[in-house]
């Protein structure tokens, strides 16, 4: 059976009944640890072990409405048990897993399970008594006091056949398409979480959606590595493969960090045509895969790699293409795309056959808030010109808007506060919902950018954006700056204005850096992860004078002070950008590097 598959089921458990009866024995979900497949399912197994769970979970009580937490890993039990909360009309909630991910993780699931009132929490047989201590020590708070912590359920328990000899499991009716599918907390709050509302009918939009965009097919196969917990993996992972029925690859989220060479294996290997992940993964695998290991893959069959998640690069694009094309890469089959869990995924996106475009501007220009394009060689100032790539353009029945702090709609070509609507838009926050459903309201995304000639091009989050000397310094700017400095990790940086930590608290500055009665009352901060966990004093000093001097040639931008802190401390969102604003409470706290 060939193309892509037209239905008119509203959820993703409705599609999975469908490929059940049409195509039993067709692949449905394959782990991949370690270079080799370890397991696959197919559609009638997968729908066996959904529905099992399913029962398993009503029998336990879960009934229609209940928030039932979803702390599991990239394998088969995340699949299984999401399609099995959307059988029993339950309401999903994705949550990073526990397990080595240190307190921010346990700090997250408490909130998550304390905004939604969680009665229900699925993980796996090794993290269950972890979980259970966490929900435990969460305290009366719990849910205003309304509810009592969620009780823990393991996956492997949930799945097991039934006994013989028992009543058969009963699975209850399912939902409808504007019951609620699932809560996706958004990575960035510094303080209470909020859970985007998604219903079954904007899954359906923005798979349909993704389908036509992307020519998806029955004989595709996704491959992905970003956490299922996050709208990307989740949606690309698990959502659109069962709308159009093709096959999903998981692998595991930190195999891939330790060795990105796994994930582009696995897409050589199993001939992966479709797989998405963030800016970063693609710059990691032109750093840590060598040139030969890149030669002996075979990627020609990648014909939908999507890059979103955070600003796009062109020169992460270009370096890529490089590197892998010996692997049979195309540069044409890279896809910027621009989204938010608000809007379930994707608003715009680049396409093989729609590429994304590529404007050079004026970089003191863009930092005064206007784009002035480059029109020839010498049409610059001093050299000074950015390249600009945009994130495609927006997906079907999708309104990109672009506004000024008034609220008044700019025209192409100015920067203001990109604002968006579609079928694809969240209800709302969970608890918080103050609007019916309307494809036609229009939602504020948070992000600074600008359109031009349909294209829209992302600068960078509101809250990320330095002011300074009535220029604006973007923080994905700030970060290219830096990216191949050496004693820097790449990406891992923030730059704010500030009055300064507690004089009393050095707050683990550089010897670089300016002593705590030198700093001024006010100023520029560039707060940066080392490489490496323990340099000397000498090479510290070295790469905070290089840091400013290279920001202050690149950008014209001019820091009094650089921090330097260990790498893996600087707080950061679950798709890896850094937390500007929390990076800068924890710097006046003094609590950096701890």
């Amino acid at each position: 059976m060939s193309g892509a598959i037209r239905r008119p089921q509203a959820t993703a458990y409705d599609w999975l009944r469908q490929h059940a009866h049409a195509r039993p024995q067709a692949a449905a979900v394959t782990e991949w640890r370690e270079g080799a497949v370890v397991r696959t399912v197919t559609f009638a197994e997968l729908l066996t072990l959904a529905d099992r769970t399913a029962a398993a979970l009503t029998e336990r009580g879960a009934r229609h409405g209940d928030r039932v937490v979803l702390l599991l890993p990239n394998a088969l039990s995340f699949p299984a048990t999401l399609l099995a909360a959307f059988a029993a009309g339950l309401i999903a909630v994705p949550a990073p897993p526990l397990a080595g991910s240190g307190t921010a993780a346990v700090h997250r699931l408490r909130g998550i399970a304390a905004d939604c009132e969680a009665r229900w929490v699925v993980t796996t047989q090794p993290w269950a008594q972890q979980t259970e201590g966490v929900l435990r020590e969460t305290g009366p708070s719990f849910g205003a006091g309304q509810v009592p912590p969620a009780t823990v359920h393991t996956w492997e328990d949930l799945s097991a056949p039934a006994p013989p000899g028992g009543p058969p499991l009963r699975r209850p009716p399912g939902p409808t398409a504007d019951t609620v599918a699932f809560l996706q907390y958004t990575s960035g709050s510094t303080g209470r979480p909020k859970g985007a509302v998604i219903t079954h009918r904007a899954v359906a939009a923005q798979c349909a959606q993704a389908a036509r965009a992307y020519r998806e097919r029955s004989e595709d196969t996704a491959v992905t590595w970003v956490p299922l917990s996050h709208d990307m993996g989740l949606v690309t992972g698990v959502l659109r493969p069962l709308h159009s029925g093709y096959a999903s690859v998981l692998l595991a989220s930190r195999e891939f960090a330790r060795s990105p060479l796994s994930w582009l294996t696995a897409l050589s290997e199993l001939r992966g045509t479709l797989s998405s992940a963030p800016d970063f993964a693609y710059g990691h695998c032109v750093r840590k895969i060598p040139a030969a290991a890149a030669a002996s893959l075979d990627l020609s069959h990648w014909r939908v790699a999507r890059d979103a998640g955070e600003v796009v690069r062109a020169d992460t694009l270009d370096r890529f293409t490089a590197h892998f094309a010996p692997a049979g890469f195309r540069a044409h089959c890279l896809c910027p795309s621009y989204g938010m869990a608000e809007a379930t995924l994707t608003v715009t996106t680049a396409t093989p056959r729609r590429p994304a475009r590529r404007l050079a501007v004026r970089r003191g220009a863009l930092q005064a808030g206007n784009i002035r394009p480059v029109t020839g060689p010498h049409d610059a100032e001093g050299g000074k010109v950015t390249t600009l790539l945009s994130s495609g353009t927006p997906l079907d029945d999708t309104e990109v808007v672009v506004r000024d702090r008034d609220g008044r709609r700019l025209p192409d070509g100015h920067i203001g506060d990109v604002w968006i609507a579609g079928p694809q838009l969240f209800e709302g926050y969970w608890g918080r919902r103050a609007h019916p459903r309307d494809i036609r309201r229009l939602h504020q995304t948070g992000d600074r950018g600008f359109l031009h000639e349909g294209h829209l091009f992302v600068l960078g989050r509101v809250d990320d954006t330095v002011v300074h000397q009535g220029r604006n310094y973007y923080a994905a700017d700030i970060a290219d700056a830096l990216a191949d400095l050496p004693g820097l990790r790449p990406g891992r940086t923030a730059v704010f204005q500030t009055a300064g930590p507690p004089r009393s608290e050095p707050c683990g500055r550089s010897s670089a850096t300016y002593g705590p009665q030198a700093v001024p009352a006010a100023h520029m901060c560039l707060v940066a992860e080392r490489d490496h966990a323990a340099p000397t004093e000498e090479r510290s000093t070295e790469t905070a004078r290089a840091a400013r001097q290279r920001l202050a040639g690149v950008l014209g931008l001019f820091v009094k002070e650089v921090v330097l802190v260990p790498p893996g401390t600087l707080p950061v969102t679950t798709s890896g950008k850094v937390r500007v604003n929390e990076t800068r409470r924890r710097y006046e706290a003094g609590l950096l590097g701890r």
